[in-house]
């Protein structure tokens, strides 16, 4: 239990540096991975009452993840609010039909699965879009630098790079970064 209590701390440092969310998503939905697989094979009781109260500091971990990197990749104001408030009712919605899956005691055979499978997508999911971000980053790189080719530095009234357009293009701005 203190591993996974470590494990927990370790990635809200990481998501307090600000650099990189989806890593311990990855990593907090491979251990839940790891446990239902666990809880699905196994057929001693301690163990699967053991593996539960580890896949709730797992899934529990992930949702600050989420919201964070939500709010850190999407801009204007207005639109990461509402980005924000989006994961956060998912997040809500799927902890309590969760809870409707739990039938078929004690195994809980159907549940187990289902959260297995969630899991994993969750896992595959973030790593996906860790590679898709960096990609939009690569892109907006480029396009940076075709501009400065052909507009010069664009921060006068009206550039491509100036105060105004950066507030109207938000995350979709050449110079915007996203952060993993």
């Amino acid at each position: 239990m203190a591993t996974f209590c470590a494990l927990l701390a370790a990635t809200g440092y990481a998501i307090f540096l600000g650099t990189w969310c989806a890593c311990p998503i990855a990593d907090a939905m491979g251990v839940d991975v790891y446990l239902f697989s666990t809880s699905l094979a196994s057929g001693n009781k301690t163990s699967d009452y053991g593996a539960l109260f580890l896949q709730i500091v797992g899934t529990y971990g992930v949702s600050p993840c989420l919201v964070t990197w939500q709010a850190n990749n999407v801009q204007p104001h207005y639109r990461r609010a509402t980005a924000v408030a989006f994961v956060v009712s998912t997040v809500n919605v799927g902890g309590i039909v969760s809870t409707w899956l739990f039938t078929g005691a004690p195994r809980f055979h159907k549940a187990t699965s289902i959260n297995l499978a969630f899991s994993l997508g969750t896992a595959v999911a973030s790593v996906g879009l860790i590679l898709y971000l960096r990609a939009q980053n690569a892109g907006k790189r480029r396009k940076v630098l075709g501009l400065l080719q052909s507009d010069g530095q664009g921060t006068g009234d009206g550039g491509w790079d100036s105060p105004e357009e950066r507030r109207r293009l938000g995350d979709r701005h050449p110079r915007f970064e996203y952060t993993m």
